[in-house]
């Protein structure tokens, strides 16, 4: 295959996904071996650049994609907020944005056990990195969480991910609160019982 059609099938692989494909991916599709596809790719990311456009071809690893280039993602957001997260999946992130680094088991106590497939879900879209740290995982932000997020300090996250982070507390609390509460409704339904 010649490396102009080798690359435009790349970029129709690339825009057609419209998420992070990985390079043995891309190369099944196109039926080439990876390293013409990754020469295509490097290239096709080389032209983006040359381009000054406002999309750009990046790569995380072995996974690529296009996407908007960072001064845009504002303008976007506004058409797609946060379009590769769930509610619940944004819900999970604040605490770990608000908290991070954060160790996995304290964002499963807060989230409860849903959050182990958000925060597999989160990884995969590249916003958190884990590593082991003795018997849980710590949880770190990734430059691609600022980037998406147009956030430059730990000050602008927490800006960003208060109000989410004060509301998933309150509930909470609240769920605490009434959970407390049960135990002395049953000593008091018990009580009469026992002195029959």
């Amino acid at each position: 295959m010649e490396p102009s059609e080798l690359k435009n099938k790349v970029e129709a692989i690339l825009f057609a996904a419209g998420k992070k494909a990985s390079l043995e991916y891309i190369s099944k599709l196109c039926r080439e071996n990876k390293d013409e596809v990754l020469k295509a790719l490097q290239e096709l990311k080389s032209e983006y650049e040359a381009k000054n456009s406002s999309l750009l071809v990046s790569d995380e690893g072995d996974f690529w994609k296009i996407t908007v280039r960072e001064s845009y993602s504002p303008i976007v957001r506004k058409i797609v907020p946060e379009a590769e997260l769930t509610r619940t999946m944004i819900e999970t992130l604040a605490v770990i944005a608000w908290k991070a680094p954060v160790l996995q088991s304290d964002v499963i106590r807060i989230r409860t056990n849903k959050a182990y497939d958000h925060i597999a879900e989160i990884e995969s879209a590249g916003f958190i990195s884990r590593e082991k740290h003795g018997r849980t995982q710590i949880i770190k932000l990734t430059q691609r969480f600022y980037d998406y997020f147009d956030v430059h300090s730990e000050a602008e996250v927490k800006s960003k991910f208060r109000n989410i982070n004060e509301k998933l507390e309150k509930e909470q609390k609240n769920e605490t609160d009434d959970i407390a509460k049960v135990p002395e409704v049953r000593q008091q339904d018990e009580l009469p019982k026992q002195q029959q």
